[in-house]
C-alpha cells in the first residue's frame, strides 16, 4: 500500500466517523438556513506580536484585516449562534498560511458552534495544507512554524458536525455530507499537495460515483469548493477557477447540480458557466466582512444573500486597511506619470472607491457615475497602460449587477 493511500484511508475515516454525539437531520421539504464563509485567514494570536516584522506584513499585504483576525473569528461565532443556522460552510483558506496552531485554535472556536446544535462543515483552501510559508512573527524576525498535511487537517475538523459524511474521496478531501433527509453538500477539494489547484480525474470519478446515489435517492444535491468552478472575470479567471473546472462543471451539470458556492477571490461575485452558478462569496477578513446567507423553502428553491459582520469598529478598521493598501499600491503605480498632484489624487481615490466597489459586489451600480467622473478619463488617457488601469478597465467592463443576492430553483 503505497504512502498517498495510507493517508486517504485515514483522512476518510477521520471524516465518516464524524462527531460521536449523533442527531436527527431536518425533515424533507423542512426549510433550511445555513451560513456560507470563506478566506477568513484566522492567524493564531501567538504567532505575532504586532512587532515591526508583522507590521511590515500588513503593509505589504492585500488588504487582509489579519491584525484583527481573533475579533473577526469571535464576531462570526457569535453572530452564528445568534443566527442559529441549520449549519455552516467555510470554504477553505481557514488560516493565514497554514501554521497548524492556527487551525488548532479556530477549530476550537468553531466548536462552540458544534456544541449549540450547529454543524460545521469546512474544506482547505490554497493556504491551509503544507504551507512553506506558515510563520510565527516576533519584533523584527520571522520565523518558520508548522503547518499540517492532509491527515492533520481532516484530524483537527473531524467533530465540527454532529452527522458523519456519507462518503469521502480517498484521493482528495472531498467529501458528500446530509444537510437534511433530502439535501447533501458535495465538498469538492481541488487543494492536494500533489496537484495543487486541480480538481483530479480520481476525484471526477468519485463525484460522478457519489452523484449518481444521489439521484437514484432523489436528493437534491449543491456543491462547495475554494477554488471557483466558473470563470469570473478576466482578471480572476487564471490561478483562481479549478483546473478541470470545464469537466466538472460538465458532470455537475448530468446529475442537475444547479449551484457551486465558492471564494479564493476575496470578490463578492456571481456567474454563470455552463449550466452551473458558482457564487463566489467575498473574503470574511476583508472590508465588507461578508458572509452569505442560503435559505431553502420548503419547495427546495434556494435564496442567497450577503450579510456583514455587524461590529462597526471591526467595519471601520477593514476598510481603513484595505483603502491604505490600495492607495498606497495606485500611489506607487502613478509616480511616473506626467500629471499634477491634484489629478494623481483625483486618480487615486477613484481607484479606491472601484476597489471596494469591486470588493463588496456593488461596481454595475456605479458604472455610470465613474464613467462621468474626470478621474476616469485621467485613467483612460494617461493610466490605461499601467497594472492598475487594466485591472479597473477589465473590471468596470465585465460589472454584473446583483452579486450579493440572487434565488435559484434546486428541482
Amino acid at each position: 500500500m503505497t504512502g498517498k493511500w495510507k493517508i486517504g484511508i485515514a483522512v476518510s475515516a477521520l471524516l465518516l466517523s464524524g462527531c460521536a454525539k449523533a442527531s436527527t437531520l431536518p425533515k424533507k421539504n423542512e426549510p433550511l438556513t445555513l451560513v456560507v464563509a470563506t478566506d477568513l485567514h484566522y492567524l493564531a494570536p501567538e504567532l505575532h506580536d504586532q512587532g515591526e516584522r508583522f507590521q511590515r506584513l500588513i503593509e505589504q499585504s492585500d488588504g487582509k484585516l489579519t491584525e484583527e483576525s481573533e475579533a473577526l473569528a469571535d464576531q462570526f461565532v457569535q453572530e452564528m449562534l445568534q443566527r442559529k443556522p441549520q449549519a455552516v460552510l467555510l470554504s477553505g483558506d481557514l488560516t493565514f498560511n497554514g501554521e497548524k496552531l492556527s487551525h488548532q485554535r479556530l477549530a476550537q472556536k468553531l466548536q462552540v458552534l458544534t456544541e449549540a446544535g450547529i454543524d460545521v462543515w469546512v474544506i482547505p483552501g490554497n493556504h491551509d495544507l503544507n504551507n512553506p510559508s506558515a510563520a510565527s512573527f516576533s519584533q523584527a524576525q520571522a520565523r518558520s512554524t508548522e503547518s499540517v498535511s492532509a491527515a492533520e487537517f481532516a484530524a483537527i475538523y473531524q467533530n465540527l458536525s454532529r452527522h458523519p459524511a456519507l462518503s469521502c474521496d480517498p484521493q482528495s478531501l472531498s467529501c458528500l455530507v446530509p444537510l437534511a433527509e433530502d439535501v447533501q453538500l458535495l465538498l469538492i477539494d481541488a487543494n492536494r499537495p500533489e496537484d495543487p489547484g486541480a480538481v483530479s480525474e480520481e476525484t471526477r470519478r468519485w463525484i460522478v460515483t457519489q452523484l449518481e446515489k444521489a439521484q437514484a435517492d432523489q436528493q437534491i444535491v449543491f456543491s462547495l469548493s475554494h477554488q471557483n468552478l466558473a470563470d469570473h472575470t478576466a482578471m480572476f479567471s487564471s490561478g483562481f477557477t479549478a483546473r478541470g473546472a470545464e469537466s466538472v462543471r460538465a458532470l455537475l451539470s448530468t446529475y442537475d447540480v444547479r449551484v457551486n458556492f465558492s471564494g479564493h477571490m476575496h470578490i463578492q461575485h456571481i456567474q454563470k458557466q455552463d449550466g452551473l452558478t458558482d457564487i463566489a462569496t467575498s473574503s470574511l477578513s476583508v472590508t465588507p466582512l461578508h458572509y452569505g446567507v442560503i435559505t431553502l423553502d420548503e419547495d427546495r428553491t434556494l435564496h442567497y444573500q450577503i450579510e456583514s459582520l455587524a461590529d462597526p469598529d471591526l467595519q471601520s478598521q477593514a476598510k481603513l486597511c484595505f483603502d491604505q493598501i490600495t492607495r498606497r499600491q495606485t500611489q506607487r503605480a502613478l509616480e511616473t506619470l506626467e500629471l499634477s498632484p491634484q489629478e494623481k489624487a483625483a486618480m487615486v481615490e477613484l481607484a479606491v472607491a472601484m476597489n471596494d466597489e469591486i470588493f463588496d459586489g456593488t461596481l454595475a451600480q456605479n458604472a455610470e457615475r465613474i464613467r462621468q467622473d474626470p478621474a476616469w478619463q485621467l485613467w483612460q488617457n494617461s493610466g490605461k497602460d499601467l497594472f492598475f488601469g487594466q485591472y479597473l478597465e477589465a473590471m468596470l467592463s465585465e460589472a454584473t449587477s446583483d452579486n450579493n443576492e440572487i434565488t435559484i430553483a434546486l428541482r
